[in-house]
């Protein structure tokens, strides 16, 4: 059997697409996996040091106003339907697997329209473009937010099976991550994330707070700044523009996040799809701000999961500032319970396993097409 998978931008899309990739790699031996990408996006660096063969086509994101640019995107597209069908005669998939992002888009509608089983998986609470278009031509849409049903015309095609994540987010004990990382009992721990790339607003608020912060020496802060952001950071902690103190760590690229959500108190974060799934799965409570830098606001809606579940709080990143946020992590810092309240409520969320869904509707979806 061949399938072809495809996904990116950004890591929201190409990780669940590599999770999936390996289960389907153990549960059908002898299987043949092909990722397609963009020529332009992460993707072409991360899946092949997954061990995964890749191919890439050109894409474009498509503005939905009129304008040079989107001319130019335009016939980028239209080139990159043209790639698309070419890969997908190459390989001649008997399954095609997009989740999102604009390379997703031309893959999966051809194959589709060249009567190849094909598959979406949405991972946010409000579908993105792409998605939303494909929609109509694909045979099944597995979703990881039940609302997610709720933007779907065809919903005889939507399936609710969650999102992949690393088991370990589940495993890992509260106590073996804190003795991991070194961390006292009586120590409580704030960790800051700003998504693959970091976020430019999150990173100054934060820095000015834990340097008013530096007084308490009991706080211990973990703070990802994203690649991009972590040399001009780390300069302004090195020249004293940014005091934190010992008991802070800058960190440009988290490499082990099931061990660090795991390990602390709270975590403030933005709120893609694949990090809130991770926060719950770690039941770590939450201050999120969502990314008004996304297609369709799709952020806010994830984040509305968490507080409607009361797991978290949700702050708009136009009312972010530092006051606000030292008065907040000091309110926890001086009431824990109402921490341990929101990591009881993560229990509220219906916990299923990913994978197992999606690979068992991508074996009804086989058998239905007597492959």
């Amino acid at each position: 059997m061949k399938v072809m998978i495809t996904g990116g931008g950004t890591g929201g899309h190409i990780y669940p697409a590599l999770s999936i990739a390996e289960r389907i790699k153990r549960e059908y031996k002898g299987v043949e996996i092909l990722y397609m990408g963009a020529k332009l996006g992460m993707e072409k660096d991360i899946v092949p040091k997954a061990g995964i063969a890749f191919r890439q086509i050109d894409v474009a994101p498509l503005n939905k106003k009129i304008s040079p640019k989107t001319i130019k995107a335009l016939g980028v597209l239209i080139k990159g339907l043209f790639q698309a069908k070419r890969e997908i005669k190459r390989f001649k998939p008997d399954l095609i697997i997009g989740t999102g992002g604009y390379v997703a888009g031309p893959i999966v509608l051809i194959g589709a329209l060249m009567g190849i089983p094909t598959v979406i998986h949405e991972q946010n609470a409000f579908p993105g473009m792409t998605n939303k278009i494909l929609s109509r031509f694909v045979d099944r849409i597995l979703v990881t937010f039940e609302e997610a049903k709720l933007h779907f015309k065809h919903k005889e095609k939507v399936v609710f099976t969650g999102l992949p994540v690393l088991e370990s987010f589940h495993t890992v004990s509260r106590d073996y991550a804190r003795q991991r990382l070194g961390i006292a009992n009586d120590e409580f721990v704030l960790m800051t994330v700003g998504g693959s790339n970091g976020a430019l607003k999150l990173n100054q608020v934060m820095m000015e707070t834990y340097a008013a912060l530096v007084d308490y020496p009991k706080i211990k802060v973990f703070h990802v700044s994203g690649n991009r952001y972590f040399e001009s950071i780390n300069e302004k902690i090195k020249t004293g523009q940014y005091t934190v103190g010992k008991n802070f760590k800058l960190i440009s690229f988290m490499k082990e996040m099931p061990v660090y959500l795991n390990a602390v108190d709270l975590v403030i974060s933005r709120a893609g799809a694949s990090t809130i799934n991770e926060i719950i799965a770690a039941k770590t409570p939450a201050i999120v701000i969502p990314s008004p830098n996304v297609a369709n606001n799709h952020q806010f809606y994830n984040a509305k999961v968490v507080d409607r579940n009361g797991m978290g709080i949700i702050i708009k990143e136009e009312d972010l500032n530092t006051e606000l946020m030292q008065h907040m992590i000091l309110d926890f810092y001086e009431a824990p319970s109402k921490l341990e309240i929101m990591r009881s409520n993560c229990d509220k969320i219906e916990h299923i396993k990913p994978l197992d869904a999606i690979v068992n509707e991508i074996a009804l979806l086989l058998k239905e097409h007597e492959i």
